[in-house]
This record gives C-alpha cells, structure tokens and sequence, in this order.
C-alpha cells in the first residue's frame, strides 16, 4: 500500500491486487460493474470499484481505483492498468454509469467488450428528469417495465410507445436520446450476450451499502482501504465460503422424480 501526503494525490490506483483477487477475476471477471459514483474521502477523489458476481450470484471484489477527474484520459489509464494487472484479461460485458468520458474509454482499451447502463444508476438519474411523474404509479410501473420487463424487442417498443403517447413526451430530449442507446440498458436487448443473469443494480446497490455508507468526508485514503474496502472485502469472502459449505453440503433440487435407481445414482 503507498501512502501520499495531502497535495500529492492524482490519479492513481490504490487497490489490493493478491493472488486470491487474481484468481477471482479469471473465473468470474467475463462480467464486470464498474462504478465512479462514491466521493466520500477527504481528498474528493472519484473512488471506482472494480465488482464482479461470483457463482452464487453474490458481490466479488476486484480491486478499486482512486482517481482525481472523470476526464476521458483517466479512463482510458486506469483501465489500461487494470487489465495489465489482470494479465490481459478483458471482460465480455462492462456496467457503468451513463458516463460518455468512461463510454469513450472503454471503446478505445476494450473495443470487443458490451458495454451496457447499470439500472440502479440509470434510475437514479432518471427520477430527476421525471418532474411531475415522479409520483405517477402508472408511469413508474411503464418504465420500470421498459428497463426490465420486457421479454424481446418488440414488447420493449411496444411498452415505450405507450409510455411517451400517454404522457405526452414526444418532445422530451431526455427520453429521446434515452431511447437512442436502449440496447445498452434495456434487458430486453441482452438476450445475446453473457451478463451472469442478473441485473446490475442488485450489484451496485450492495457495492453502495458496503462502500459508499461505511465512509466520511474526513476519511483518508488509508482509513478507507483498512476501512471500508478491507471490511467488504473480507465479509464477502467469507458469504462466499459459507455459501460453499452450505453447497457441498445440501442436495440438489432434481427436475425428475427420483425413482429406482435413480436415488442411488
């Protein structure tokens, strides 16, 4: 771990990379959330998890990233780094925030990987652009659908439709370019690639839990890395061998009924 004195900081990645968190991402690292939204240090500096989804579904840390500005350029080192510290490895599919600097970058360091919208971060944004139908029930339950509900393209259209002619939006600049890049956040257009099948908000929220809220403006960078990354990190990994244990313990659920030879197979 380095240590900085106040005034020196820049970009800079100060995560823990061990053989354990190597490992993590060649098995689990095909699917990544990466996110920008946490400030809380006393430098003010961007604090970027690098998460995953392990095979049970739950949090796996990958590392995390301590960067001054949300410049185009920082995205592009910082993933840079990462990947060389991972050997190279790029993943399949990339959740973000709907940030155009971190879009750029990751078109120009991982062309071949999807980028797609985090939905807890999509509707957070959302809301604010909602004004009146923000307490509209109906119109909540129309776009939620939109994000998540929809089982193919055609019932995505079809639900968006009805959406912006009910509420008259036709005009609205926001949802237009919102439905300009739907593939990247719509589940109804990731039905062809690997996404562990899970939507992403289920990841950030329990990332936001353990991180965002377990740290102060007046912590410092080494309180925070002992802190809350350490204490995530380390409560994680014990949910997973617990959960573990408890597999290898429990039969499985069987499909069939299992009758004769079956039960002894």
């Amino acid at each position: 771990m380095m240590e900085f004195e106040e005034g020196e900081l820049g970009d800079l990645e100060f995560g823990e990379k061990s053989a354990e968190i190597g490992v993590d991402y060649m098995i689990y690292g095909d699917v990544l959330v990466f996110d920008t939204t946490y400030r809380t240090n006393k430098y003010n500096l961007i604090c970027a998890p690098f998460v995953g989804a392990n095979n049970h579904r739950q949090n796996v840390m990958f590392g995390f990233a301590f960067i001054s500005n949300e410049k185009t350029e920082s995205f592009e080192w910082l993933f840079e780094v990462f990947t060389k510290s991972m050997e190279g490895k790029t993943p399949v599919t990339v959740f973000t925030d709907q940030d155009l600097a971190i879009a750029s970058a990751l078109e120009k360091v991982s062309p071949k990987a999807r980028h797609r919208l985090c939905l807890w971060h999509l509707y957070q944004n959302a809301v604010s652009h909602f004004g009146k139908l923000k307490g509209d029930k109906v119109f909540n339950d129309l776009f939620n659908k939109c994000m998540s509900g929809c089982s193919n393209e055609g019932q995505f259209e079809e639900c968006w439709s009805s959406m912006i002619s009910t509420y008259c939006l036709q005009d609205n600049s926001w949802f237009r370019c919102l439905y300009d890049i739907r593939e990247k956040w719509s589940t109804a257009f990731n039905k062809d690639f690997f996404s562990t099948g899970t939507i992403t908000s289920q990841r950030s929220e329990s990332t936001n839990h353990s991180i965002g809220f377990k740290a102060k403006p007046t912590t410092s960078l080494s309180e925070f890395y002992n802190g809350a990354f350490k204490q995530a990190l380390d409560r994680w990994r014990n949910t997973e061998k617990m959960r573990d244990f408890q597999c290898s313990k429990a039969i499985p659920n069987s499909t069939i009924p299992l009758i004769g030879f079956l039960k002894h197979a």
